[in-house]
């Protein structure tokens, strides 16, 4: 009997142990609220993935300096799924188990697409900074976007290009590997016969070339004012100094995948009039956007599009946490920031004046902004429209 007793005793002092030890880590995490972030920090479309994770810093480096939210500090956990489709959803998988409130998403458009599913099955809300294709918060109730979407930007430059700068001659290329692209330039083709714009000619790219040509001496002899390319600055760096060497003189135009900051460093002055659509610019005249380069200045970050939007994404999860006091990312807290986010309208950010339609895509103007060469030799942007 007595070696029974003293089994006896054992186990419960190892199940005393073990509670304790639960209560314990559980106490160690509800000091924190916990925001996960998932994107590119290596790989071909790093600079998306560096610049996001670089806005919510910002955001959370401010909010922890000034007491946190609701007693509680903030706690990042980030992650590399260097823009590639599975890996992101291999990371979405493992962040639904870590008691994570939200999650800022990936930034680009099908990684966001292949990684959105576990987030909605496990009721966690799931905000892209950056995503801007079509469909990709579709019949999504946890799913948000905080960026322009193509849909209003590209008319909207097509709209500027038309009337404001009277261009006549368009040229449209797309690369064909890339649905991004497939789907942005349906946007600006629409929209150019709906005006009944001069579409010269189209031409196509298939992934990341590093020669292309062949299919810019297709160009050669024809009237073009304008060429739209849908998808990002490295390619669009290949095509603009083949259009240089082919002696083709023509803007090139298009999302915010052509930024100034990391376009013009490849193309030098072949960039002057290059024109795009963003959901921010630096050079706004406005007292926040003031604030947040500073902030970025001494974060040795890029004040553009996917920092500040992803600053304001950030922001708004906190505000809706502090409104509703959680302390903890249960579900119901979830549940709450979920009730939060589709009721945000008019939110006055860095990135302009936001709110969340019925499918959470958020609703905002464009920012138009040309490259320019200031007078010392760099280049900069004006904000146009």
């Amino acid at each position: 009997m007595t070696g029974l007793r003293s089994i006896i005793v054992l186990i419960v002092i190892s199940l005393c142990f073990v509670v304790a030890c639960s209560k314990s880590k559980k106490s160690e995490e509800s000091e924190f609220i916990l925001l996960g972030t998932q994107g590119p920090l290596t790989g071909t479309v790093n600079y998306f993935g560096t610049q996001i994770l670089g806005g919510v810093e910002l955001a959370v480096e401010e909010v922890n300096r000034t007491g946190g939210i609701n007693g509680k500090q903030v706690k990042l956990l980030s992650f590399d799924s260097k823009g590639d489709a599975k890996q992101s959803l291999i990371i979405a998988n493992t962040l639904v188990t870590s008691d994570v409130c939200a999650v800022i998403g990936e930034p680009t458009s099908g990684a966001f697409l292949s990684s959105r599913s576990a987030y909605e099955r496990h009721n966690i809300p799931v905000i892209s900074a950056g995503a801007t294709a079509e469909g990709v918060t579709e019949g999504a109730d946890y799913v948000f976007r905080t960026t322009l979407q193509d849909s209003i930007g590209a008319p909207y430059l097509t709209d500027y290009l038309i009337d404001v700068k009277n261009y006549k001659n368009y040229v449209i290329i797309t690369n064909t590997s890339d649905s991004y692209s497939v789907s942005l330039s349906n946007f600006f083709r629409n929209r150019l016969r709906e005006r009944k714009a001069n579409i010269v000619a189209e031409g196509k790219i298939f992934g990341n070339p590093t020669e292309v040509s062949a299919e810019i001496r297709k160009l050669r002899g024809k009237d073009i004012d304008v060429v739209i390319y849908t998808g990002y600055y490295q390619e669009a760096a290949v095509i603009l100094n083949e259009m240089g060497k082919q002696g083709i003189k023509a803007v090139m135009a298009g999302a915010d995948g052509l930024q100034q900051d990391v376009f013009t460093p490849l193309v030098g002055d072949l960039g002057i009039g290059t024109t795009y659509y963003a959901g921010f610019s630096p050079n706004t005249d406005n007292e926040l956007v003031e604030q947040f380069n500073q902030l970025a200045r001494q974060k040795n970050l890029q004040s553009e599009v996917f920092a500040a939007q992803a600053y304001d994404t950030v922001n708004i999860i906190f505000s809706i946490i502090k409104k509703a006091g959680i302390v903890n990312c249960d579900e119901d807290s979830r549940n709450k920031i979920k009730s939060g986010l589709a009721k945000v309208r008019n939110y006055e950010g860095v990135a302009g004046t936001l709110s969340f339609d019925d499918e959470g895509n958020a609703l905002k103007a464009p920012f138009i902004s040309e490259i320019i060469k200031t007078s010392d030799g760099s280049y900069s942007t004006v904000v146009t429209e």
